[in-house]
């Protein structure tokens, strides 16, 4: 055999060895996996939503695995502390990382340099809950009782309509944003720091609308302190089957909802991420998960990492184009 086919065989062959080696290697982890308790940082405060969500379905995982998860919550700097800090750990599926609209598809956008790639430090393993927030009024400020009423209010007070929202670059501020940009509505938008001063001063009427969560219109529906008016996300919200959704009244292709998946570092063995994949999965149709979920209007989910991925780069260019229009700019 001559030498440099001998030498190509060779080469092959060597391929084929190690490729063997890294399967049989992934293999191997998946079936020892997991042998040690579990850290899942949580970008946000503890006691907020993402914390709450996060904590319920490691809860039901951590049963299901047979082993501890720490949650480990790194607020800060609109999630990019905590998402830097799963950035730069260690690919062998015992650091998880809650992701969400605002670190993986917002920030990219908001921020001109951020210390993390969405795209490339990690891997989507699924999405595990949608909530979809409810545009909302003070009706003592705003006397509106439908969406149509609120466009046609808005209209003939150009300017005059003052919105809250969770600060600049929040998910309550670019839905907001969205909607203008399908409407041509003029607004006032008045950024609070954090979500408990904004729903403060809209029950205190300092400010007329904002896209709020089920449970603060849940609170406050009922002393008619706020109104809902529709439902951000295509579907209704089934704890409100009889409010419209926003596209439902007119304004197409409004689909935006707050998101929540689990994600891990980008090398993460495939077969840790197909074994967590699952996992999550069997978490979600848990009767504990759903059960909690339910009574605070999230809606449980379940994705592949394909899907996954496609979802954050689809966003990722929704809001690419209302930061420009909008001329949002953080740093």
């Amino acid at each position: 055999m001559p030498r440099s086919i001998g030498s190509r065989v060779g080469h092959l062959l060597g391929i084929c060895v190690a490729t063997l080696l890294c399967a049989a290697t992934s293999a191997g982890h998946a079936q020892t996996y997991p042998n040690k308790p579990l850290r899942w940082i949580v970008p946000y405060p503890a006691g907020g939503g993402a914390d709450f969500i996060t904590r319920t379905v490691a809860q039901k995982m951590s049963a299901q695995l047979g082993q501890t998860i720490v949650i480990d919550n790194r607020p800060g700097a609109a999630g990019m502390i905590g998402m830097e800090a799963a950035a730069r750990s260690a690919g062998d599926g015992y650091t998880l990382v809650t992701g969400e609209n605002g670190s993986l598809t917002m920030n990219p956008n908001l921020y001109r340099k951020i210390a993390y790639d969405p795209v490339n430090d990690f891997k989507p393993v699924s999405v595990f809950a949608r909530v979809p927030f409810i545009l909302s009024v003070n009706p003592s400020v705003i006397p509106v009782a439908s969406f149509s009423e609120f466009v046609a209010h808005a209209r003939s007070h150009p300017g005059q309509i003052s919105y809250a929202s969770f600060g600049t670059g929040s998910i309550a501020h670019m839905m907001m944003e969205l909607m203008r940009s399908k409407t041509s509505l003029n607004l006032t938008h008045v950024p609070y720091k954090g979500a408990a001063p904004a729903v403060q001063d809209l029950l205190g009427g300092q400010v007329g609308a904002m896209f709020v969560d089920y449970i603060t219109v849940k609170s406050h529906v009922s002393s008619n302190r706020i109104r809902p008016l529709a439902v951000s996300s295509k579907a209704r919200h089934p704890a409100l089957p009889d409010l419209p959704s926003v596209q439902e009244s007119g304004v197409r292709d409004y689909d935006v909802y707050s998101w929540m998946g689990l994600m891990v570092p980008a090398s993460t063995p495939p077969a840790i991420v197909e074994r967590l994949k699952k996992e999550v999965q069997e978490a979600m149709a848990s009767p504990q998960v759903l059960a909690a979920f339910e009574e605070r209007g999230i809606l449980p989910a379940a994705s592949s990492e394909q899907e996954f991925a496609r979802m954050i780069k689809e966003e990722t260019a929704q809001w690419a184009e209302i930061v420009r229009t909008a001329k949002i700019q953080l740093d």
